[in-house]
């Protein structure tokens, strides 16, 4: 038995020739390994071993400080050459679009590209908001078509003979259901049953926005820092990568190639994940997780397709095709391999059943659904593919130092992919320390241009159109980044942040400012240029319009006397005004003496009836605003005692009324409007609240009567004409008495 310390390298020798060469170890300190020489000899080899102070350093020659760019890329496509025919076909299951073409797709647009027509001909907007019932309101139809225009393999077509419809049925089905366990509400006791309450969360539970430094790796001193820097908040805190959209993406090495994959750069993502729950980005991150493969396990959409076949080793582990098959890849190792069926995994097969009965799709009697006694994929398996660069760590007796100067394709991640054009160069650059030197007469680095300086008046909201076509490369730009990059604390919105064109809204401001874009073109090789462009925002002096809010009873009885509307005006520039009052169904009112209120009362109605005031205002420079306030005529003789029914609130007048002009969030307290008290769900203006407006919540608790706008499920009662109907189904527009999915229960509750 020998013991040598430090890094071990053997070579062995038989009949005279290079039989086999390793890395045994590496030992630090004093730690030691032993090497059982008896055992080696019984082959006929000769063991040959060399104590080195650094790994692979087998000569004693100086380690080589350049490479030609032509021999590094030979090097990486005789690799790839070799690679199983499954790598090339992942390779084209995750192509992209450009985002200017994602951008422009919209529901039943000509345009959209061919798998987003197929979408659409299977599944309809309505049948979106049908099956996610209760889905936060950030998860649209819209932004799922964007999702799968980005990734042409989703619902693509099949040129083999496979069917491309039922595919695609297959893979919403499959989609679906993993959705709705992942993020799904799972109540049992809501009236929408729980294969129809998915998308309901879009961040993490207990997380937000304001929550510093969760699920990050951001250790500069290991691979995952250092390929996927986090980002930082104002106070120097790092961003969080926790759970979002549809997939709850989480961790910045999870966060950043899939910045790559949507906008050719990882740092996109690692700096604003916020856009993985705000943007179709939440259905786009569970498109990407589905066509990527996480060696050992295939990607699921090879698995639906058809295109991954197990091996003699797969069957051996219970991995066959099926919806199983693609739990295992999700959470295999939480849900799969028990005796019996996991919660979880039943959950999802109880889904799946029901979205494939919506979609029409057939499942097969020996189709295994579930992963009980499914065993974890292993590097045996059929879908076992090396994807990340490595260090290779072999022997070349033809340079100085004995290193191979190369890298390999390894399963686990690491910081290089080969999916990334230019990863395989930065791989052996930092592994071996070399500079790859371009000997091609090849690739110069682009041109950014951003075009010219702009100005503009800013004195209200302005948008500038902002060009990159006037930047050049020797070959082809592949990717664009614009981004704000002054220090004027106002912040601008770039619609398309990674287009060649973008537009840039400019907000109104109060002085003149100066803003700064920064350009950041790349080509396919990785090189980079930047360029900026200055938008100069100038504010004009001219007399500026006034503002004018007016101030009323949010509600008042018929008949009620002295009524009275008042108006605020506000003018830096002009303090005399030509005013006009006027109100809504010829209502008589008097004027007071400075012109800035009107008093009236309140007309007879024979039920609850809007009322509105409005009010002209022009200034000394000829600017025109108007504003105008609606109030509840109350009904004061309408009732509403037993077997009446009143369509008003009796406590609307204890909340604030509704201002268009105002910004409403979910974080804003409840509003009144024409009777009745609504709570906003996202952020809203100019959105009039109304029971059939999406954007709000109604708290009140009334009867209120059937409307065309509003949507019904099955088992909701309303009151139309002088019945009371039930749905069967869920309906929007079918009017009770007319259409069959109205089910006549009773007489009207409200007499």
């Amino acid at each position: 038995m020998i013991y040598i310390e430090n890094y071990i390298y053997l070579i062995c020798i038989k009949n005279k020739e290079l039989y086999e060469d390793y890395v045994l170890s590496q030992v630090i300190g004093k730690s030691k390994i032993a090497l059982n020489l008896s055992a080696i000899l019984k082959t006929g080899v000769v063991p040959v071993l060399y104590l080195m102070s650094s790994p692979l350093h087998a000569a004693d020659g100086e380690a080589l400080s350049q490479l030609p760019l032509s021999q590094v890329l030979a090097d990486e496509q005789e690799i790839i050459a070799q690679q199983p025919e499954s790598y090339q076909l992942v390779m084209d299951s995750i192509q992209t679009r450009d985002n200017e073409v994602v951008e422009a797709i919209l529901p039943n647009r000509t345009s959209n590209p061919e798998n987003v027509k197929r979408i659409e001909a299977i599944l309809s907007e309505q049948d979106w908001n049908y099956l996610f019932a209760e889905r936060d309101s950030a998860y649209t139809y819209l932004n799922f078509l964007k999702a799968a225009g980005k990734y042409p393999a989703l619902c693509g077509t099949y040129t083999d003979g496979r069917n491309s419809d039922a595919i695609c049925r297959k893979t919403l089905a499959t989609m679906f259901a993993h959705f709705t366990q992942e993020t799904g509400g799972h109540n049992s006791h809501s009236e929408i049953p729980e294969w129809r309450q998915g998308l309901v969360y879009v961040r993490e539970m207990g997380m937000s926005e304001e929550t510093s430094g969760a699920y990050g790796v951001c250790d500069t001193t290991i691979w995952q820092g250092q390929a996927y820097p986090c980002g930082t908040n104002p106070d120097g805190t790092f961003k969080s990568y926790f759970g979002r959209g549809s997939k709850q993406l989480s961790y910045n090495y999870n966060y950043g190639p899939f910045s790559q994959s949507i906008y050719g750069n990882v740092e996109k993502l690692l700096n604003e994940p916020e856009l993985v729950a705000d943007t179709w980005l939440n259905l786009a991150s569970a498109v990407f997780f589905y066509l990527y493969p996480q060696p050992p396990k295939p990607s699921m959409l090879h698995v639906i397709d058809g295109t991954w076949q197990p091996n003699d080793n797969d069957r051996a582990n219970g991995l066959v095709p099926g919806f199983g098959v693609t739990t295992q890849i999700i959470n295999g190792g939480v849900e799969c391999g028990g005796s019996a069926e996991h919660a979880q995994s039943q959950n999802r097969i109880n889904y799946y059943h029901e979205f494939a009965n919506y979609l029409d799709v057939e499942i097969a009697p020996d189709e295994v659904l579930g992963c009980k006694g499914m065993k974890q994929f292993d590097a045996s398996g059929a879908g076992a593919l090396n994807i990340y660069w490595e260090e290779d760590w072999g022997w070349d007796a033809n340079t100085s130092d004995g290193r191979v100067y190369k890298c390999q394709l390894v399963a686990y991640q690491g910081p290089y992919s080969s999916f990334i054009a230019g990863d395989y160069t930065k791989c052996v650059e930092d592994k071996f320390g070399v500079e790859v030197y371009d000997d091609l007469g090849g690739n110069q680095p682009p041109t950014a241009n951003a075009g010219a300086d702009q100005t503009v008046d800013a004195t209200e909201p302005a948008q500038v159109q902002l060009s990159a076509h006037a930047s050049s490369d020797d070959h082809e730009i592949v990717s664009y980044q614009w981004r704000q990059s002054d220090s004027s604390g106002t912040g601008l919105y770039i619609a398309s942040p990674n287009a060649v064109n973008t537009l840039v809204t400019i907000p109104a401001i109060s002085k003149d400012t100066v803003f700064t874009l920064e350009l950041t073109v790349a080509d396919a090789e990785g090189a980079t240029a930047k360029d900026s462009v200055n938008i100069i925002a100038k504010v004009e002096s001219g007399n500026q319009p006034p503002v004018v809010t007016l101030n009323a009873p949010q509600e008042v009885n018929e008949g009620q006397a002295n009524v009275r509307v008042n108006a605020t005006i506000t003018d830096s520039d002009d303090q005399e005004f030509n005013l006009e009052w006027s109100l809504s169904n010829d209502v008589e009112f008097t004027t007071a003496s400075d012109g800035r209120s009107i008093e009236f009362t309140a007309p007879e109605v024979e039920h609850n009836t809007s009322l509105t005031a409005t009010l002209k205002v022009i200034d000394g420079g000829q600017n025109e605003v108007s504003a105008s306030t609606t109030m509840l005529v109350v009904d004061v003789n309408s009732g509403g005692g037993e077997g009446s029914c009143s369509a008003t609130d009796p406590n609307a007048s204890q909340y604030p009324a509704y201002n268009s002009g105002t910004v409403y969030t979910d974080a804003s307290n409840p509003v009144s409007h024409l009777g009745l008290v609504y709570k906003a769900k996202w952020w809203v203006q100019d959105s009039e609240p109304s029971p059939s407006n999406e954007a709000w919540a109604l708290l009140s608790e009334v009867e209120l009567p059937w409307d065309a706008n509003i949507a019904y499920d099955g088992g909701d009662q309303v009151n139309h004409g002088d019945s009371r109907w039930e749905a069967k189904w869920w309906t929007k527009g079918d009017l009770p008495g007319q259409a069959g999915v109205w089910a006549k229960v009773g007489p009207s509750s409200c007499q």
